[in-house]
């Protein structure tokens, strides 16, 4: 139960530290982000943590070839993702 907190704690503090940024938020705001986070498959995905079924999702494939999204991938700083990033 413990690990439990500890692992949501790092989520939201993840998450916190991303939306700080003005172009992970510009990404995770972008219509058709959104419209893959509502996406009733890939979220079963996300919960389950089938990441070679989330890599292979038609609709995330779409995405990472779509101009405008992935021009907002460029700008998003990686370190962010990391523990130690920017706060």
């Amino acid at each position: 139960m413990l690990e439990k907190m500890k692992d949501a704690m790092k989520q939201l503090e993840l998450i916190q530290r991303l939306m700080k940024d003005e172009h992970t938020r510009a990404l995770l705001t972008h219509p058709k982000v959104q419209a893959l986070f509502q996406d009733a498959d890939f979220q079963r995905l996300i919960k389950t943590q089938d990441f070679p079924k989330l890599l292979t999702h038609p609709t995330l494939a779409s995405l990472m070839s779509d101009p405008d999204v992935a021009s907002l991938i460029s700008k998003v700083d990686p370190q962010l993702l990391g523990e130690h990033g920017a706060a």
